[in-house]
């Protein structure tokens, strides 16, 4: 089958990896034998370090397109449809000319993304459309006009609108009328994260939280009340993964506790040895569309302490960890405790192995083919 991906863009370390989750669904694509080009549009003020102009490159099996171009109006907020129009255009018609018109269309983060009026034209000429929807602005009702429209021309104009959490679907949901078939399809997560061989317990006990240093992920309640819980306890220990603006701010929080560590950013390989190497992963998020990093601690055998307002939720049961609301901080403290007193009932082959079942490549592949053969 020959497919087109349209994500974010070409994900680089200087760029915050941004595409990573619809390359890694190409490529995915292209390991099961479909003929896959991989298209990404970045529009950007200066802040922004991809490199202008056009780019063609075969990674994995995947054909890649890009195109980047400096954009003012987007600072301010400012929509050209017009403009972005041409751009999307000007990058369909270069792909189309190397490759030849695609069957499918897949477009990831459909509110945020694509031209509707270029994809329209696709969609006219017998071209299948399908959506991935990722975006949190959907799941806390912020979007622009013109990302709402996008959004309701999807829900009414492709063939199957996917989305990676039960939540973000009925979120998408309230926002625009959905009428064609609907299908959750969690995100991918990297086969370097599976179950290994039980650490030793005499290195005491350890909670890990990974991800982007910054408000909405909430590590500055985590941090205090880990303090409060564990504070001179030097057998419980915290491991906080990731960099972001408040990481100056978490560390003055953190103060001098010798039970607290900050590693920054890890590549992929590192991350998964360390929450290996840990008990309890924690995610306390205001919101999160998904939250990739416990499907990882799930697929290394872990259980994890998630707050009520991230996706992943939807899949948690009593053995795979506790939820808790992302308001009150007294109870993830509560938590905590009790992860440490009861920690043995938790089966992590049980885990792992459940997660194999929903997050690997085997299983999300699946979702994939019976999306587009059904649909």
């Amino acid at each position: 089958m020959k497919i087109w991906v349209i994500g974010r863009g070409y994900p680089t370390t200087s760029n915050g990896m941004w595409g990573s989750f619809e390359l890694e669904q190409a490529k995915l694509l292209a390991r099961n034998g479909h003929e896959v080009c991989y298209i990404a549009l970045t529009l950007s003020f200066f802040n922004r370090k991809d490199p202008r102009g056009f780019r063609e490159f075969k990674e994995d099996g995947v054909h890649i397109f890009t195109y980047s171009h400096l954009y003012f109006p987007g600072k301010a907020g400012i929509y050209l449809e017009r403009f972005e129009d041409k751009c999307w255009r000007m990058l369909l018609d270069r792909t189309k000319a190397d490759s030849g018109m695609p069957e499918l269309i897949h477009v990831h983060y459909p509110s945020m993304l694509s031209s509707i009026n270029e994809v329209e034209k696709y969609r006219k000429a017998g071209v299948r459309i399908y959506v991935t929807e990722h975006w949190s602005r959907v799941l806390i009702n912020n979007l622009k006009k013109h990302e709402l429209r996008r959004l309701q021309y999807y829900g009414k104009c492709s063939n199957c609108f996917m989305s990676v959490s039960q939540n973000l679907l009925e979120a998408a949901c309230g926002l625009a009328e959905i009428v064609v078939p609907k299908v959750v399809v969690p995100n991918l997560v990297s086969p370097v994260f599976r179950k290994t061989e039980s650490r030793k317990k005499d290195k005491g006990f350890t909670f890990i939280a990974v991800g982007r240093l910054a408000p909405v992920k909430q590590f500055d309640i985590v941090i205090r009340q880990f303090m409060d819980a564990f504070s001179g306890n030097d057998d419980v220990k915290l491991k906080i993964i990731g960099s972001g603006d408040m990481k100056a701010a978490l560390e003055k929080i953190a103060g001098d506790c010798p039970q607290i560590q900050f590693t920054g950013m890890l590549n992929q390989t590192d991350v998964a040895k360390e929450i290996s190497m840990a008990d309890v992963l924690v995610s306390y998020s205001k919101y999160e569309t998904f939250c990739v990093p416990v499907a990882e601690a799930w697929l290394c055998g872990k259980p994890a302490i998630i707050s009520d307002r991230v996706g992943i939720t939807s899949y948690l049961a009593d053995w795979l960890g506790v939820e808790v609301p992302f308001d009150v901080p007294g109870e993830l403290r509560r938590a905590m405790i009790e992860m440490v007193d009861g920690y043995g009932v938790y089966n992590a082959e049980k885990i792992s192995e459940y997660a194999k079942k929903m997050f690997t490549e085997e299983a999300i592949y699946q979702k994939l083919v019976d999306a587009y053969e059904r649909c």
